[in-house]
């Protein structure tokens, strides 16, 4: 018998990078993105352009456009998206963070933002506390501490997601500097 062929499975990664959002909600698509220079998937060198996908984020009326990428060699879908907010919310983090610090240190959700979101990332929050070992339900500085441990992981707090649940980041420069000499003339 021969050998099967392993077929590729495809995972789909978001990839936070710093952007300037006002110049993405004025220019689009023709936003100039970075290019990682490999992928964090498997850590092949080719990433080709694979379009881009519209995303909501709290503030904007409307969808932003999203780069994305494709690995040609592991068939991985890398999305590109702000740090300001993980995968899969529209909220920054920033205000998810202080809206679980002030159910675990107050008891309280922020009057500012709905109780049904909140009651969200705290489901999130649950789940991603009990994957790394600790108690179901939270309680102040110890809960505190293993969110700060979590951040430095690199783990969105509010998903519930179990395997989706870390953050990549694009680092240092996305665009190759080199320079192109001209042959010299023979004449």
């Amino acid at each position: 018998m021969g050998e099967s062929a392993t077929p590729k499975t495809s995972t789909s990664l978001i990839l936070h990078l710093e952007i300037d959002g006002k110049r993405l909600k004025e220019q689009g698509k023709d936003y100039r993105w970075p290019r990682p220079r490999r992928c964090p998937a498997c850590g092949g060198r080719r990433l080709w352009g694979h379009g881009y996908v519209e995303r909501f984020f709290d503030g904007c009326a409307g969808p932003l456009w999203m780069k994305r990428y494709r690995c040609p060699e592991c068939g991985a879908v890398h999305t590109l998206r702000p740090t300001a907010c993980w995968r899969g919310f529209w909220a920054p983090w920033a205000l998810i963070v202080v809206s679980l610090l002030s159910k675990l240190k107050r008891g309280r959700w922020l009057e500012a933002v709905s109780r049904q979101r909140q009651q969200y990332w705290w489901r999130g929050l649950r789940r991603q506390l009990a994957i790394e070992g600790s108690p179901a339900v939270p309680n102040g500085r110890a809960a505190s501490k293993q969110m700060k441990v979590l951040l430095r992981r690199l783990v969105i707090l509010a998903t519930h997601s179990t395997n989706y649940r870390r953050m990549h980041r694009v680092r240092g420069d996305p665009y190759l500097i080199f320079a192109v000499m001209p042959a010299a003339d023979p004449g």
